[in-house]
Parts: structure tokens; C-alpha cells; sequence
């Protein structure tokens, strides 16, 4: 097929969609591959029924606290139109 020293355009896109043919088989060779195993591990390794209710968030610190704080005081204070002085944040709750 390639006896010259050149390939025609014809060749080229033969030898491209076969690298890619190539590739996608991999991919999807890889995926059924990933999902058999998940499975398999799945059936042995069975979830724990009795999970802690809910993990105390990690502590932020201060230096993040003091950011958010700040940013909150500023879009507060634009969106009421008062000085920050003239109103007091009571407490930061996450929903």
C-alpha cells in the first residue's frame, strides 16, 4: 500500500482514521474496563450502613474569615447605602 515515498491523500486519511479508530477503541476499552472493576469492588467492598451524621466542618481561619467578613460589610453597605458604621452584622451563618 505505502511502496512510495509519499502518501497520496487517500492514504493519509486511511492512516489517520485508523489512529483514531485506534484511540476511541482504547478509551472505550478503558471505560468498560473502569466500570466491570467498580462493579466487582463494589460487591466486595460493601458501604458502611452506619455513617457519622455529619463531620464537623475544617476550621477556616481567621484570615479567610476576616475576608469574607469584609466583603460582606461592602456589599451590604451598597446595597442599603449606609456607611458601615450604621449597621451591625450579628452572625456569618453558611446556607
Amino acid at each position: 500500500m505505502w511502496a512510495g515515498e509519499t502518501m497520496t491523500f487517500l492514504e493519509s486519511v486511511v492512516a489517520s482514521l485508523l489512529g483514531l479508530s485506534v484511540v476511541f477503541c482504547t478509551l472505550i476499552a478503558l471505560a468498560v474496563a473502569i466500570i466491570v472493576i467498580s462493579k466487582i469492588l463494589g460487591l466486595i467492598i460493601k458501604d458502611e450502613t452506619t455513617k457519622p451524621a455529619a463531620a464537623a466542618a475544617a476550621p477556616v481561619s481567621d484570615e479567610a474569615d476576616k475576608e469574607i467578613f469584609a466583603v460582606l460589610m461592602s456589599v451590604i453597605s451598597e446595597d442599603l447605602n449606609l456607611p458601615m458604621d450604621q449597621f451591625k452584622i450579628v452572625e456569618i451563618r453558611e446556607i
